[in-house]
């Protein structure tokens, strides 16, 4: 997905016309192997783009170098756009009047982390200086994961929740008790229960009494998926034709799980996988008593939820493009904060933080990940963020301005996440410099595909890049217009046996004395080091009566009946 946002509504009318699905097919053709399809939002001036297939297969999958396919987006800017002779850009109007603050009753809301490897400081920052009641801890992409399950392949002893429950807990866990802060995270993984028992033992050795967790498990279908009847949405095949490749099955859950463990008294709250933005709407749910039935509320839970769950992208984050879109403070982002009442919301983040919160970050982060914007498939409802605006507050704060139409019903289904089995995948580097640098990389590229023909290499897909000419935007990338002074040869496969993945690796290595001249090596590495096990994800819907929510709660000492 990328969109297009005109951050001058003047400007979206020109963006309408020529930013078309042919205008945008003739820059991503190349590496665009699907459709393409346009989708409007002119309530915030905004184009949003899903492009098929750009991946080879998904981020887990691919052998693409730039494997999250963010910075595909950047392609966007090679297209022109006609500007009228004559036309200025409107001159800034004064800044707009701080909006009053919320009346009535409020809770505060708020982001520690938009994924597992996150920056652990803004946890502290929030609880000294933010005022809040929860503390929202998100970690699992599905790119997460897919390393989780490859390094439990690699070594079953690796627990099946987060790496970094325990660091990232240790330091808060009293400070959350001892303020009245519950926290709320989806480092439970694939085995909340476990996680939960090692937040007790761990609040036992730092002496923290009467400390109740939840565990919200029921989504892990890894022993049932196959006698589901589900059929993968990439390519309508049968899930249970891959019975003896599947590893995982995950589904989305919703946030009445949530919900519950925290009317049942829970401090911390862990949970398997549940949609991302239902961290913050289970105790939205919780707090203001709405019915899981009540899809207008849900909706508007799941929206405020969809802009706090990546962290600091909507203060700034993912958003700096220096000269044309400048953020300070990089290095101290602020996280934000969700001040929600029953009927409005605003978004801020810490004074004196890093960063910037204003409508067009807002604008950037509602569109993240986001297929058709219109029918945004949530588990508790679909949205409509066709019906979402954003007005500057004051200083680095934005309300939210949802209609009260922006939710349907929810789907009768629950989307599941399935790990495939699917070989293995290496990749090694070469380096040139100086004065014909990449004639020396092609030659070297020559070399190799002979060598392989030689020892009989079986690679399912094989894949040479040019880092600093080719190895980002692929075959859409231009010619270099003048010789590089410094090229990177990267050679990547994937194939079924790790045998064959480590031939790669006894062909790089003999370079150093069979090469070209002045051939430089990558960081030296154990043979074998950067094979690893592909997870491939795939997706399959099942019916929500078959993923039961399961409440555990646990008192460090002593285990509380659920």
């Amino acid at each position: 997905m990328i969109s297009v946002i005109a951050y001058d509504p003047a400007e979206y009318g020109l963006i309408a016309e020529q930013v078309t699905v042919d205008a945008v097919k003739r820059i991503f053709a190349p590496i665009t192997k699907g459709g393409i399809t346009r989708f409007e939002v002119p309530a915030i001036g905004a184009l949003n783009f899903v492009l098929d297939e750009v991946l080879e297969g998904g981020r887990s999958r691919t052998l693409a170098f730039e494997e999250s396919g963010k910075a595909l987006s950047s392609l966007m800017l090679t297209l022109p756009v006609r500007v009228p002779v004559g036309r200025t850009r409107p001159q800034s109007g004064p800044a707009p009047a701080t909006r009053p603050p919320i009346q009535g009753r409020t809770i505060r809301l708020g982001s520690a982390t938009a994924w597992s490897r996150d920056r652990f400081e803004p946890a502290s920052d929030l609880i000294d200086r933010g005022r809040i009641d929860y503390l929202c801890f998100e970690t699992m992409s599905e790119v997460t994961m897919a390393a989780a399950q490859t390094a439990r392949m690699e070594n079953p002893a690796t627990p099946l929740y987060d790496p970094y429950l325990v660091p990232r807990m240790e330091p808060i866990l009293r400070r959350c008790k001892d303020q009245g802060i519950r926290i709320i995270t989806n480092q439970g993984w694939l085995d909340p229960v476990g996680a939960a028992q090692r937040l007790a033992a761990l609040a036992e050795e730092l002496g923290i009494e009467r400390l109740r967790i939840a565990a919200v498990d029921g989504g892990i279908l890894t022993d049932r998926i196959t006698g589901l009847g589900a059929a993968f949405l990439e390519t309508g095949a049968a899930v249970g034709a891959q019975r003896d490749a599947i590893v995982s099955a995950e589904a989305y859950m919703g946030a009445a799980g949530i919900a519950e463990a925290l009317a049942k008294g829970a401090d911390v709250v862990v949970t398997t996988r549940v949609a991302d933005a239902c961290l913050y709407l289970g105790p939205m749910m919780h707090e203001f008593g709405w019915s899981i039935d009540d899809y207008r509320r849900m909706a508007r839970g799941m929206i405020i939820g969809h802009l706090m769950e990546c962290g600091a992208q909507v203060c700034g984050g993912y958003f700096a493009d220096p000269g044309y879109k400048d953020v300070p403070g990089l290095s101290d982002l602020g996280n934000p904060i969700a001040e929600v009442s029953e009927d409005r919301v605003i978004l801020s983040k810490l004074p004196g933080s890093g960063g910037l919160l204003t409508p067009a970050t807002c604008k950037e982060q509602l569109l993240y990940e986001v297929g058709d914007p219109a029918s945004y498939l949530c588990p508790d409802c679909v949205a409509d963020l066709t019906k979402v605006r954003f007005e500057q507050a004051g200083p680095d704060e934005v309300e939210v301005l949802i209609e009260a139409e922006a939710g349907r019903p929810r789907p009768p289904t629950l989307k599941v996440l399935v790990g495939l089995r699917e070989g293995f995948m290496t990749e090694e580097m070469v380096i040139f410099a100086g004065p014909g640098a990449l004639a020396r990389a092609q030659a070297t590229q020559a070399l190799l595909e002979d060598r392989f023909r030689k020892v009989a290499l079986q690679a399912d897909e094989l894949r040479f890049d040019y880092l600093g000419i080719n190895a980002v935007h692929r075959e859409a990338s231009p010619p270099p217009a003048a010789d590089p002074y410094e090229v990177i040869l990267r050679v990547a496969l994937k194939t079924s046996s790790r045998a064959e993945a480590d031939k790669l690796r006894r062909e790089i290595d003999p370079l150093a004395v069979n090469g070209l001249a002045a051939t430089g090596k990558w960081a030296t590495s154990a043979p074998g080091s950067r094979v690893r096990p592909v997870v491939g994800l795939s997706s399959c819907l099942v019916p929500r009566d078959q993923v039961p929510t399961q409440v555990t709660m646990i008192q460090a000492r002593s285990k509380v009946s659920a």
